[in-house]
């Protein structure tokens, strides 16, 4: 890995790392993706799928940039909107269009850059990204380029690194501590153990050797998306996965949503373009 990581470097850690692949094993196999549509629906999105208003979307033009294994796409395209996406990496790609094939769904899908996104300006209605504009060298240019591709009047949902109370000076250290404590395992990386700064933990959430995991306040991210040109329209914290927490399956709903809400590790922002 570089001193400064380059798009260059964030491609080819994702092309051998596919998203989930640590995890749930066999990229591109039906298992996988019904695998895949557990973790979303029974924890990191449990509490977040209204979030993404996926029926509203019927009839309209959506980008999902950074699509990964193409679960958020998936969905848009089974609520009936005319999706298109694409994601740094040629693995996602193909991923993304066999789980369309998987599920007898159609979209379009193609390899690009986020910082430069190959269409015309004012081209959809709605534009998300996923736990994805994080992993960018120049992630304000990544957001001017969701900016420039949307309508005006379009929305976009876009999700991101936080930091929160447990990434605080106070905290941070506790929180390794209580991870080791509890043998907390994150499949790639032991971040309790290896990270020595709060900038190294976050970068680890998708493995040791990812290249860029940028987190920020979420006044901060607010901030640089209304720079990008976006109203943003409101913000709501999600993503406290369960499973990896010892005996976190068993715990109940109500306790999951409290953590969730309080001490997500990501910011989940509606935006407008006016």
């Amino acid at each position: 890995m570089s001193a400064t990581p380059e798009i260059k470097d964030v491609r080819t850690y994702w092309e051998g790392n596919p998203l989930y692949s640590f995890e749930l094993g066999d990229p591109g196999s039906p298992e996988f993706f019904d695998a895949l549509d557990k973790v979303k629906r029974r924890d990191v999105e449990r509490f977040s799928l209204g979030y993404w208003d996926i029926d509203a979307s019927k009839g309209k033009s959506v980008l999902d940039v950074g699509c990964g294994p193409g679960w958020l796409t998936v969905q848009y395209a089974a609520a009936g909107a005319d999706v298109t996406s694409v994601d740094l990496t040629d693995a996602a790609v193909e991923l993304t269009r066999k789980q369309l094939e998987h599920h007898a769904l159609n979209a379009k899908v193609r390899q690009a850059n986020a910082e430069a996104l190959p269409f015309d300006g004012e081209s959809f209605d709605l534009v998300v990204s996923s736990g994805v504009l994080h992993h960018t060298p120049d992630t304000q240019k990544a957001f001017r380029e969701c900016f420039r591709v949307l309508k005006p009047g379009g929305g976009a949902k876009i999700t991101l690194y936080r930091l929160g109370l447990l990434h605080s000076p106070l905290v941070f250290p506790l929180t390794q501590g209580l991870m080791r404590l509890l043998s907390v395992e994150h499949p790639g990386a032991d971040m309790a153990r290896d990270a020595g700064t709060v900038g190294e933990f976050v970068r680890q959430y998708d493995g040791k050797d990812n290249p860029i995991g940028i987190a920020k306040t979420d006044a901060d991210w607010a901030q640089d998306l209304a720079e990008a040109g976006f109203q943003v329209l409101s913000s709501e914290v999600h993503f406290f996965p369960m499973r990896f927490v010892p005996l976190g399956r068993h715990l109940p709903r109500f306790a999951h949503h409290g953590l969730d809400r309080a001490l997500g590790t990501m910011v989940y922002f509606d935006l407008s373009k006016p």
